[in-house]
């Protein structure tokens, strides 16, 4: 796992608490703009905000999977799922 920057585009009205089903460890959900929920390590932080999606009336926000990361990279458990 290196350091490179990856930039994910979430709805910010999207943001909401869970938990890791494998590990335990608390996350926050968040729907990208492909329409996937994704897991994120402790609370979201917003890099940028890019405003409504074109003829949408949602708000997009960018985070950096370098400053949150994606519960994807940090899960011990992560290579089960991947085999699912």
């Amino acid at each position: 796992m290196g350091n490179a920057m990856s930039i994910l585009h979430i709805f910010a009205d999207s943001k909401g608490p869970g938990q890791c089903r494998s590990c335990g460890a608390a996350i926050t959900w968040a729907e990208l703009t492909s329409g996937k929920r994704h897991p994120f390590d402790g609370e979201i932080v917003v890099v940028r905000t890019q405003g409504r999606l074109l003829g949408g009336d949602r708000v997009v926000e960018l985070v950096d999977t370098a400053i949150t990361p994606s519960h994807f990279q940090t899960c011990p458990d992560a290579a089960t799922w991947r085999q699912l």
